[in-house]
Formats: C-alpha cells, sequence, structure tokens
C-alpha cells in the first residue's frame, strides 16, 4: 500500500469532514441529489463519451495501481543487478544466467535479458525493448489522460450546476420556498466539483504520472543495459553508462 497516496486521500476528505463537523450545521445542509447528479453523474457520462470501453475497464486497476508501492526495484539496485548480470556472462557465458532470468517478477526486465539468453543481437533487441517501452508508455497516457480529464471534467459540471442553480433561484424570486434549495445547488455543485476534480482525479492523477515516470526510467536502464551487454562492452563501461543514467535523473 502506498501510504502517501492513501495519507493524502484520507486527509483531504478528512479535513473537508472537519470543517463541515466545526461548522455546527452537520453534514445534512452539505447533501443535495441535485447536486450529486449534475457533478458525479455528469462526470461519469462525460468520461464515457470521451473514451473507449476497453480503457474506461482499467479505471478501476489504475486506481489501485495509485493506492500500491509501485513495483519496480531502486534504480540503484537495478543497476547492480543488471552490472552483476553482465559480469556472470563475461565470466561464465550467457547460459548462466538463464535460470536466474527465469525467476525475476519483473516482466520487462526478464524479457529483455530472455532476449540475452536467446542470443538477440543488439541491433534487434533495442529496437523490439523500445516498441515494447513505447506500446507501455501509451496505455499509461491514456489512463493518465482519463483521470486528468475526470477532474477537469468534474470542476466544468460544478459550474454548470452552479448557473443551473442560479438560473432556477432567479426564476423564483417572488417565492422564499424555492429560494433555498435553487441556492444549495447552485453552491454545492461547485463544491462537489472542486472535490472530485482535486481530493480524487487530481490526486490520482498526479500519482499515476510519477509511477510511470519511474517506471519508464526502469524500463530505458534495463534496455540500455541489456543491449550493452549483448554488444559485449566492458563491465565498466556499463557500469559507467547506467550509473549516468541515475544522475540525471537525481538532477
Amino acid at each position: 500500500m502506498d501510504k502517501s497516496t492513501l495519507g493524502g486521500l484520507v486527509a483531504g476528505w478528512g479535513m473537508v469532514a472537519l470543517a463541515i463537523i466545526l461548522g455546527g450545521v452537520g453534514f445534512g445542509p452539505y447533501i443535495d441529489i441535485p447536486s450529486v447528479v449534475i457533478v458525479f453523474g455528469g462526470t461519469i457520462a462525460v468520461t464515457a463519451g470521451q473514451f473507449e470501453g476497453k480503457d474506461l475497464k482499467r479505471i478501476i486497476p489504475a486506481f489501485k495501481v495509485a493506492l500500491n508501492e509501485v513495483k519496480v526495484e531502486p534504480l540503484p539496485e537495478l543497476v547492480e543487478k543488471i552490472v552483476f548480470y553482465a559480469t556472470e556472462i563475461k565470466k561464465h557465458g550467457v547460459m548462466q544466467i538463464e535460470q536466474k532470468v527465469l525467476q525475476e517478477t519483473n516482466p520487462f526486465f526478464k524479457e529483455a535479458f530472455q532476449l540475452l539468453v536467446d542470443g538477440t543481437k543488439p541491433d534487434v533487441l533495442k529496437p523490439l525493448m523500445e516498441l515494447k517501452l513505447e506500446h507501455m508508455n501509451k496505455r499509461h497516457t491514456i489512463m493518465i489522460g482519463i483521470f486528468g480529464n475526470m477532474g477537469g471534467t468534474a470542476g466544468a459540471m460544478g459550474m454548470i450546476g452552479t448557473l443551473v442553480g442560479l438560473v432556477a433561484m432567479l426564476a423564483n424570486l417572488s417565492d422564499p420556498a424555492a429560494v433555498g434549495p435553487a441556492m444549495a445547488v447552485a453552491l454545492l455543485t461547485t463544491m462537489y466539483g472542486a472535490l472530485l476534480g482535486t481530493l480524487f482525479a487530481g490526486l490520482v492523477e498526479s500519482k499515476l504520472s510519477q509511477k510511470h515516470n519511474v517506471e519508464v526510467t526502469a524500463c530505458e536502464v534495463i534496455i540500455q543495459g541489456a543491449t550493452m551487454i549483448a554488444a559485449e562492452e566492458s563491465i565498466g563501461n556499463i557500469k559507467m553508462q547506467l550509473n549516468s543514467i541515475l544522475v540525471e535523473v537525481v538532477e
């Protein structure tokens, strides 16, 4: 479980709940069905219309990714492992690493080094793995985009609800009993839109983007390392090249 994601969600919503409680009027006045329909229903409808069904099915898995710790090894450890594999191959040959590669849990790493075991040349290995990385990047970008669009749509639906409430209020100024409910729609839709856009969609979008960047960098390290091993580069050169990527990331 990613404690920062969970902590952000719980703390954000908790602060809002605490503010409502301290306001002294309870949660009742903050619950308005028309506002819920406009913001939540509208956001779902617009999001469903913007993306393909196959991508929408991945919203829940993507949310789970945001809640869980990233499965990629820390980059320094990943570099050490690649250097270890390179050393084993230099000393004992490529077949020495076959069983270890089969036990790898990172699919990207496993596929790249299985290509090494199969004797794939560097000019073939690198394009294959870069193509795989490109497809992964497209999948991740779509999911990040879904939550980004969801955040923007929620804010827009909040504004639409505000206008709906204001029109209803102005149309019923002669009826004091109707002004209150119309004003509630006007105010609460803005509140709901801001909450959904910021404390859910925006938070998930940001976390998915960060985890995507970490995974892409790890994949780039794997591609570079596997390609250099396939090209029979020296251990020192492999270590230097991979460590230079780590320096770029830190900077």
